[in-house]
């Protein structure tokens, strides 16, 4: 942290987010590697937010539309709690996004499965790990490697 020059907070803030969209709690955290002044941070903060280069609902919008064609729902929300506080915002907006989970969670398993069910007590614990390892219910798992596709390969 010792660094010989004092750093312009507000041009790395924009440096930052110039790569790509943060959330406040993920910007505020790479700020405070450069300094260790945190009111300063949060002031550079708010006015990045009231000039709308920090845009919570952008971020999670796009983080949303980016992680649903690989992950369920479970997962991107537990993802995002680590990186917003506001666990209403997350929720509603995952609702306005309109995912449909299962057509993912099918997908997923068509490829890495190739549209086998499981043959055995093993397979399927192994495809059930796999799914819920995606962040996908056990309500939709079921459904999936309960199902015959063979017929559609």
């Amino acid at each position: 942290m010792n660094h010989s020059k004092p750093i312009n907070l507000y041009a790395k803030a924009l440096d930052l987010l110039s790569r790509r969209d943060y959330s406040y709690r993920e910007l505020l955290s790479k700020l405070q590697k450069y300094s260790e002044d945190i009111e300063a941070i949060k002031e550079v903060l708010n006015q990045m937010v009231e000039q709308k280069y920090l845009n919570e609902e952008r971020y999670i919008e796009n983080y949303i539309n980016a992680k649903s064609q690989k992950f369920g729902a479970q997962r991107i929300k537990y993802q995002l709690m680590n990186k917003v506080a506001d666990q209403e915002l997350v929720n509603s907006l995952y609702q306005q996004a309109a995912i449909n989970e299962f057509a993912t969670a099918q997908s997923i398993w068509l490829r890495k499965f190739h549209g086998k069910p499981p043959e055995n007590a093993k397979e399927k614990a192994q495809q059930i790990r796999f799914l819920s390892g995606r962040g996908f219910s056990l309500e939709i798992i079921f459904k999936i490697i309960q199902s015959d596709y063979s017929d559609e390969l």
